[in-house]
C-alpha cells in the first residue's frame, strides 16, 4: 500500500496519552476490508505516533475533532468514560428547512437496511438535543449534543423530524456536496490526571460556504 503522507494530518491537541486530530470530510476513519488501499485517518495517525488506538468513529462525510489513545493501559478507562457519558461531543450541522426552535428528539433507532438505520419502536433508546444557531426557509445551522451514541443518530433523527442534514443522500437529501455535519468540539476528563480537556475543530470552508449560499451567514464558531 502506498504510504499516506502524515503532513496531511492536522493535530489539534497532543500529550503523552492522547492525540486529537481534525478529520477532513471524505476520509474514512479506519481501513475497510473491501477497499484495503484506500487512505484512512487511523493510518495517518499511526504514521505520526505509534501505537494509536481508535476508540471512536466519525462517518466518512463528517468533518471535525476525533481523538486517539497512545497508551493501551488507559483504553479501558476511556471506554468506561464513554459508557458513563463522561465524554461530551458537540456538533454543528446544516439541515434542510427552517428549524427555529430548540428540539429534543427522543426516538429509538434500529437497523433497517444493510447500511441504513431508522426510528423504530423496537430500536435502542436515542436522544438528541438540537439548538438553532441560524435559520431561514432555505435551511438552518444547528448545534447538536447527544445523550446517546447510536450509529447515524444525528442523521436519522434530523431526517425523522423533516429536517435532514444537507447533502445526506442516504437519509433524504442531496442538497449539498457532502453531508454538512461537523464534530465541532469534544470535552472530557483526562484519563490520567482528571483535568478537564476541551478541544475544538475549526468550522471547515465548505460548511461556511454552504451556509452562506443559504443566506445563513458564515461566522460559526465551535459551540461552547
Amino acid at each position: 500500500m502506498e504510504r499516506v503522507s502524515p503532513a496531511r494530518l492536522r493535530i489539534l491537541y497532543e500529550d503523552a496519552v492522547l492525540v486529537f486530530v481534525d478529520k477532513p470530510a471524505g476520509l474514512v476513519v479506519q481501513r475497510r476490508v473491501f477497499a484495503p488501499d484506500e487512505p484512512c485517518l487511523h493510518d495517518l495517525v499511526r504514521q505520526h505516533t505509534s501505537p494509536a488506538f481508535l476508540l471512536q468513529r466519525l462517518d466518512r462525510g463528517t468533518s471535525g475533532v476525533i481523538f486517539f489513545s497512545k497508551r493501551a493501559d488507559v483504553n479501558a478507562r476511556l471506554t468506561r468514560h464513554f459508557k458513563r457519558k463522561l465524554i461530551g461531543k458537540t456538533y454543528l450541522a446544516i439541515c434542510d428547512g427552517e428549524l427555529a426552535e430548540p428540539r429534543t428528539i427522543d426516538a429509538p433507532i434500529a437497523r433497517v437496511g444493510t447500511i441504513t438505520f431508522g426510528v423504530r419502536d423496537h430500536g435502542k433508546r436515542a436522544v438528541t438535543h438540537v439548538r438553532p444557531v441560524a435559520s431561514s426557509k432555505a435551511g438552518s445551522v444547528v448545534a447538536i449534543t447527544l445523550e446517546t451514541g447510536r450509529t447515524h443518530q444525528i442523521r436519522v433523527h434530523l431526517s425523522a423530524i423533516g429536517h435532514p442534514v444537507a447533502g445526506d443522500w442516504l437519509y433524504g437529501t442531496d442538497s449539498a456536496a457532502r453531508p454538512m455535519l461537523h464534530a465541532a468540539a469534544l470535552a472530557m476528563a483526562h484519563p490520567l490526571t482528571g483535568e478537564p480537556v476541551r478541544v475544538a475543530a475549526p468550522v471547515p470552508g465548505d460548511f461556511r460556504q454552504e451556509a452562506e449560499r443559504r443566506g445563513l451567514g458564515s461566522r460559526f464558531n465551535p459551540p461552547s
